[in-house]
């Protein structure tokens, strides 16, 4: 079982980005009036980090008090847009079309209580001519069904406003996905946790149906500076959650819960939560 927990950290995946020569904008949304595209791509992403709260660097690396996780694919789009607009009205233009779509706000902030622009623009975009004036960014991070998006405005120190926008679909592994990977590896990761528990329900619902009279092994790692309190929030969090995939109908004899708090740091990164199943042999 060590082992095993202790392994999850080579749970890499490959990505072969390709650049797009005419991609059209994602999920049929219209581009800010007269502007320009300055950069688009299209690429699998194993390890997208969206983030869910204002970014901060420490000791080398950008962090933020909550984050998810994503394996999708991403298409991305930076534009410029045309003089004497603000970043704020390119960014209300986005975000307007997507909650017309239906999409839920998870996180959104403004000014300096985004964090610096460099670290958005250079560390979390990839796009150095994002780097702007603290106080003139905008930032929303928000969910739809089978997609997540990050947007993002901003005004340089020259004047030019850019807006920026990642969406991510397909960001849920499939059962047939997620059973093939723990029938090889012998665990799997639940990408949907903790952002998502209904989806992550359904998943272990649909992994116990397609692995019956095998236990599976609910982990719950969880960050944090006082290990005896990982310890015990973790194990209330993995208790939770198999009494929900129970009660949806899971044979209790089969799933087991277990919170190993920050015992394992390589899992964890700079992540709050990771939840893995551990398939147990008959």
């Amino acid at each position: 079982m060590k082992f095993v927990l202790l392994c999850i950290v080579s749970l890499l995946f490959l990505a072969t980005p390709l650049r797009a020569e005419t991609v059209e904008p994602p999920l049929g949304l219209d581009p800010f009036p007269l502007s320009t595209v300055v950069s688009q791509l299209q690429r699998s992403e194993p390890d997208y980090r969206l983030m869910l709260g204002g970014i901060v660097k420490i000791n080398g690396l950008v962090r933020s008090d909550r984050e998810q996780r994503l394996q999708a694919q991403l298409t991305q789009f930076t534009w410029q847009l045309p003089s004497g607009y603000t970043p704020e009205a390119g960014f209300n233009y986005l975000r307007a079309q997507l909650l017309d779509k239906g999409s839920q706000v998870l996180f959104e902030c403004a000014g300096r209580q985004c964090g610096p622009s460099s670290l958005w623009a250079n560390d979390i975009f990839g796009q150095s001519r994002l780097y702007g004036v603290d106080s003139s960014q905008f930032y929303a991070a928000f969910s739809m069904q089978r997609a997540h998006v990050a947007l993002y405005a901003v005004r340089r120190g020259n004047g030019r406003v850019y807006l920026h926008l990642d969406v991510l679909e397909n960001d849920s592994l499939t059962t047939r996905e997620l059973s093939v990977r723990l029938s090889r590896q012998g665990y799997v990761e639940l990408p949907d946790w903790p952002d998502s528990p209904d989806r992550t329900v359904q998943a272990l619902l649909d992994l116990s149906r397609a692995f019956p009279e095998h236990e599976l092994w609910l982990v719950v790692h969880w960050q944090g500076q006082d290990l005896e309190l990982t310890l015990r929030q973790s194990q209330e969090a993995a208790e939770r959650l198999q009494r929900m995939v129970i009660d949806e109908g899971a044979d209790g004899r089969y799933i087991r819960a277990k919170g190993v708090g920050g015992l394992v740091p390589s899992v964890l990164g700079a992540r709050r939560q990771v939840a893995v199943v551990v398939l147990k042999e008959g």
